[in-house]
């Protein structure tokens, strides 16, 4: 079922420029091609370059700060702009993620809101511990040498978190997911970690067309398996990157409710507003599930 329906083009007063806002929940593959059928511009990528172009142009609005981004301020990747619209650091997906945030959380309390995610070193986490008091972000190697110099920042495995039960109003993983041998076993700690009503919010590397998730390696008795030619994604903790063991697809939805979410979906976040969009399809998959 399509939860938190929004699909809108708005057009501002005379005088005012035309913005394209999207904002859908998807629960699965279904549901998405059935949307994706009777809204096919969103495949279009001379419109999403455009719209990356006047975003380029005319500055965009950063969700939960508010902080206003001029033109000069932008970082144009060419055409990459999942990756790229960069403001000080934070880009168009992890935007996206904010703004996912913003609307399910009063994010405007922040001396109580308690959230978690797996990043210390990012622009996401120092944009989050300086308004936040209350969040906590860590980072995971297996090199001795890393793990000593990261003191003060929090070491931890998402497979097996020592935090606490039942703690957090918000839990987030950034292009993590995809880097650890269970996303289940994952999806179970961040499920424990959060408070009832709770929420994790997060990005992947989304196989969006697919139903099944692409295996590329495995963790057999302990060590790596390779079945496709090896990935890495950058790590600010390793030279060489992290591994990619999954690219989710679909099924991701229902294994975060067989992990104890009471409900999920992929959220289609597109923004000329808050700069997010992406290069493949005009808006950026943010994976949503409540406990």
């Amino acid at each position: 079922m399509i939860w938190n329906q929004l699909y809108a083009r708005i057009a501002g007063t005379s005088g005012k420029r035309m913005t394209h806002e999207i904002d859908q929940t998807f629960e699965s593959l279904e549901e998405w091609l059935a949307w994706a059928k009777e809204n096919p511009t969103v495949f279009d990528k001379d419109l999403r370059d455009a719209t990356g172009r006047r975003i380029l142009a005319n500055g965009l609005v950063e969700p939960i700060t508010g902080r206003v981004a001029r033109p000069q301020d932008i970082e144009d990747l060419n055409g990459n702009w999942r990756e790229g619209l960069a403001f000080d650091g934070i880009s168009s997906r992890v935007r996206a993620v904010m703004r996912a945030m913003e609307t399910v959380v009063d994010t405007k309390d922040v001396w109580n809101l308690r959230i978690y995610a797996a990043e210390g070193l990012t622009a996401f986490a120092l944009r989050m511990r300086g308004r936040f008091p209350k969040y906590l972000g860590s980072e995971y190697t297996d090199d001795p040498v890393k793990l000593a110099n990261l003191y003060p920042i929090e070491f931890q495995d998402l497979e097996a978190l020592t935090l606490r039960s039942d703690t957090f109003d918000v839990v987030s993983t950034n292009e993590v997911l995809e880097h650890v041998p269970s996303i289940d076993a994952s999806l179970r700690e961040l499920c424990r970690v959060l408070k009832p009503g709770g929420w994790h919010i997060g990005t992947v590397p989304f196989a969006f067309m697919n139903e099944k998730s692409v295996i590329r390696s495995r963790l057999v008795d302990g060590k790596v398996e390779h079945i496709m030619e090896p990935e890495y994604h950058g790590n600010p903790m390793s030279d060489q990157g992290s591994l990619v063991f999954e690219i989710p697809g679909w099924e991701i939805v229902r294994r975060c409710r067989e992990a104890g979410f009471s409900k999920a979906g992929m959220r289609f976040i597109a923004s000329e507003r808050h700069g997010c969009l992406a290069q493949h399809v005009s808006g950026v998959f943010v994976l949503c599930a409540q406990k």
